[in-house]
């Protein structure tokens, strides 16, 4: 008797952790999260969004993106994390660690409406990292603190990377 109600235990924790680790998987489906490729030693970006299922951007990726920017470390990890591609994982975990956002992401705003990385002179770091083909496939979206008085700081907005990957906005990079 004793046997059977420790090993039906054991059987409701091996459930229960199978349940946890198929919502886990369900949440970040490796087809829109697979896992980063190695980036060029020296570079910028410490791991590149993997290629595969990457997308040139269209004006619902691109407004996705620009939402998403709007929304980058002010509501919660998890949000963070499935506005992300794999590749920036780690950084976003950090800025997380707290558990609350930063003063200064709930002072940002959106600067900009998406712009194609690739007409911008930012590419050369994605470009030296991660090579040309997701430069290609790359949109940036500048954040910064609310402005409200000339002069203005041009130095102090950043620009959040992206990639569509199967028609979903992800961030891979903040510079």
């Amino acid at each position: 008797m004793r046997r059977t109600v420790v090993m039906l235990a054991w059987s409701v924790v091996l459930a229960g952790a199978v349940g946890v680790a198929a919502a886990a998987v369900g949440q970040f489906p490796v087809s829109v999260y697979p896992t980063p490729v190695k980036a060029r030693a020296g570079g910028a970006l410490a791991a590149c969004p993997n290629p595969a299922g990457l997308e040139r951007f269209d004006s619902t990726t691109t407004k996705a993106a620009v939402r998403i920017a709007g929304s980058y470390e002010r509501i919660s990890l998890a949000n963070d994390l499935r506005n992300s591609d794999r590749a920036w994982w780690p950084q976003v975990r950090d800025a997380w660690r707290s558990g609350k956002p930063s003063k200064e992401a709930l002072n940002r705003v959106v600067y900009g409406s998406g712009e194609p990385l690739a007409r911008n002179g930012y590419s050369v770091i994605v470009r030296f990292s991660c090579g040309n083909a997701l430069v290609a496939k790359s949109l940036i979206v500048g954040i910064g603190p609310r402005q409200t008085h000339p002069p203005y700081c041009d130095a102090c907005i950043s620009t959040l990377f992206f990639v569509d990957r199967r028609g979903r906005a992800l961030i891979y990079y903040l510079y």
